[in-house]
């Protein structure tokens, strides 16, 4: 299984802060049964150049893979994959953005899109739809849920008409009284993915293998398991 959406490179955003806090991080995710974990940074344009972002990405990475080269065989043995990725905030010159295929999750040609969350335009559902064909490049559409209150529903019925990927935190479906709108979302295919987008071990924990235990009790084995192929297949 895969969690495709997650912050816990070492302090590179408001996610882990150090590489203490991602060891604990990966070990609850090996406990959610977790195997693959995208690690999806932040990246806002407007306050950070691409290339210095990288660069960051990079190093924290590094820092990251050689701490857990110290560790025992066995322990090493047990922690998921590691990929690199990023969630990265909606500008208008998206496309044009040379460095964009380096943000993609792993070495696929998807990357993992932030929506704002002031109300969108006509304008930028149109770049949206525009993006694909401009860039080759899928927008995998993060954390559906936090816009469904907020923004226009002839906005949000173009984003689902796209087409591409659209992704669901784990967390609503553990809470009753959030549970029944994403699972609607999944029930009629408008949303396609779910992850955790795990921040801390505290607040925002890894719980993607308690959201899927959800889905197989109120959707069933064949819907559960459906989602859980998908995960790993965007990365292809």
């Amino acid at each position: 299984m895969t969690d495709l959406h997650t912050h816990i490179l070492p302090g590179m955003d408001d996610g882990a802060r150090d590489v203490d806090a991602s060891l604990e991080l990966l070990r609850l995710e090996t406990a959610q049964g977790v195997d693959t974990v995208v690690l999806t940074p932040h990246f806002y344009r407007r306050r950070e150049d691409p290339v210095h972002f990288l660069t960051r990405r990079a190093k924290a990475a590094e820092t990251l893979f050689a701490a857990i080269a110290a560790l025992p065989q066995e322990e090493r043995d047990m922690l998921p994959q590691l990929v690199l990725g990023a969630e990265v905030a909606w500008a208008p010159s998206l496309a044009e953005w040379p460095e964009l295929p380096q943000l993609c999750l792993g070495q696929s040609s998807s990357f993992l899109l932030e929506l704002p969350s002031h109300p969108w335009t006509d304008q930028l559902i149109d770049q949206l739809y525009d993006l694909p064909g401009q860039t080759g490049l899928t927008p995998v559409i993060a954390h559906i849920e936090r816009y469904l209150k907020d923004q226009k529903p002839q906005h949000l019925e173009a984003v689902f008409a796209l087409g591409v990927p659209v992704q669901i935190s784990a967390e609503p479906l553990l809470h009753l009284l959030q549970r029944s709108t994403v699972l609607g979302l999944l029930r009629k295919n408008r949303a396609q993915l779910i992850a955790s987008d795990t921040h801390n071990s505290t607040s925002r924990p890894p719980n993607l293998g308690d959201a899927l235990a959800v889905v197989r009790k109120k959707l069933g084995n064949s819907a559960a398991d459906s989602l859980a192929e998908r995960f790993g297949a965007i990365l292809l």
